[in-house]
């Protein structure tokens, strides 16, 4: 029998998690970063429920990770366990409804957000959650495919996520049971998704669930994430996506120029070309205020982590304007100097593995075409889903080179 099918009545019963292991005011941290820990992670906690489990998720494939995780969701149900998943409609969109039917026959129940054609069809569910018993969360960047869980050779993602186990994680749980309830009818209630933002407390503990969403004000995560960059010193940035807005560059480019340290790991390589380009179109402003930039090479990066002085974020948000501002998204905020201390190696890691952006390198990238091609692919990586940008920018390539041979774009 798998060591993970022990019960789980409380932090001490819990079973043996793999990762990196941090105790923080009442609360048990694992760190995951290596692709196998993230999945045995997910799979322990499922087998091991008791009472509930809710899972949101933007990406839910019916390959081999996602059959294993919907056949464990499924035994769950079978044996009592109350089973609620909500997947993105546009982020499953290859998923047949008619994958997780054995869910619903032992019981549990599936929903898919915002799949009825309307102008908040645009708002998306970013987050990656899984609450177990109300008592343990795991949180992360990944997705659930092989892509995610190192299945996929040279093609799968850099990622990372955590788990949660204390109190906190019944703050949290709470509202992934509304949003779950909110998007039952495939639909999506603006008003009451903005009212669930307005009304959110993170909490003033060392662990805070930072949520985001369309909001007419700056959301809970941006909010927290200005206020942190506001007087920062040490900046340690890992982000697949990275098109903030111009007040958080300009918050990156004082402490650079102030004497702090700023470094970025953004990604080298990446199954949606127009999130390089949305990045690159910024080097210059920053490279000149002192910011380190590198680009992660040995595998596609889809990492969401940041590191402020103490602060540590882990979560679902990249750093661009679609989630700040737009998409359901969750962050867990850290003030932890251990734990901050062990993600920064973290990051020094990959930037060991990454190509370092110099303004000379990055002058000789700035042909004309170029600069078209990136300031195209930051309008449309800030304004559309990340998976149609995908198809758009793929068609701009290709137009660009065959109208203009022999031309890098």
């Amino acid at each position: 029998m798998p060591p993970y099918l022990g019960r789980m009545e409380g932090a001490q019963d819990q079973p043996q998690l793999p990762g990196k292991r941090f105790d923080i005011s009442g609360h048990r941290l694992h760190i995951l970063h290596a692709p196998d820990d993230r999945l045995q992670a997910m799979l322990m906690l499922i087998a091991a429920a008791r009472h509930s489990i809710a899972l949101s998720m933007y990406m839910f494939e019916n390959d081999a990770s996602g059959t294993e995780v919907r056949n464990a969701l499924t035994a769950a149900a079978r044996r009592g366990v109350k089973v609620a998943v909500l997947v993105d409609s546009f982020g499953s969109s290859r998923v047949p409804a008619s994958f997780f039917q054995p869910l619903a026959d032992a019981g549990g129940s599936y929903y898919f957000f915002s799949s009825r054609w309307r102008l908040s069809y645009l708002i998306r569910n970013h987050q990656k959650i899984l609450i177990v018993d109300e008592s343990h969360a795991l949180v992360g960047g990944y997705n659930i495919t092989d892509q995610y869980f190192g299945r996929r050779g040279g093609q799968s993602w850099e990622d990372l996520g955590l788990v949660v186990t204390g109190p906190e994680v019944q703050r949290v749980s709470a509202y992934v049971s509304e949003l779950i309830e909110l998007s039952a009818d495939g639909g999506v209630r603006l008003l009451a998704l903005r009212r669930l933002i307005r009304e959110w407390q993170p909490g003033n503990g060392p662990l805070q669930w930072l949520v985001g969403g369309p909001t007419n004000h700056l959301s809970p995560w941006a909010l927290s994430l200005k206020r942190d960059l506001q007087h920062a010193r040490i900046i340690d940035i890992v982000a697949a996506y990275f098109s903030p807005t111009q007040s958080i560059l300009r918050r990156l480019a004082r402490a650079a120029r102030h004497g702090g340290q700023v470094r970025l790991v953004l990604a080298g390589k990446t199954d949606n070309g127009a999130t390089i380009g949305a990045a690159r179109i910024l080097y210059g402003y920053l490279l000149k205020r002192h910011v380190q930039i590198s680009e992660f090479q040995p595998r596609l990066l889809h990492a969401k982590l940041l590191v402020i002085d103490n602060a540590s974020y882990v979560g679902s948000a990249n750093l661009d304007i679609r989630s700040l501002f737009i998409n359901k998204e969750l962050m867990l905020r850290i003030d932890d100097a251990a734990v901050a201390d062990y993600l920064r190696g973290l990051a020094n890691t990959l930037s060991a593995e990454s190509e370092v952006q110099t303004p000379e390198l990055h002058r000789a990238r700035l042909s004309w075409i170029n600069r078209l091609h990136w300031s195209l692919a930051y309008l449309l990586v800030n304004s559309v889903d990340y998976n149609i940008g995908r198809r758009i920018s793929s068609r701009i390539t290709q137009m660009l080179r065959k109208r203009l041979p022999g031309t890098k774009v």
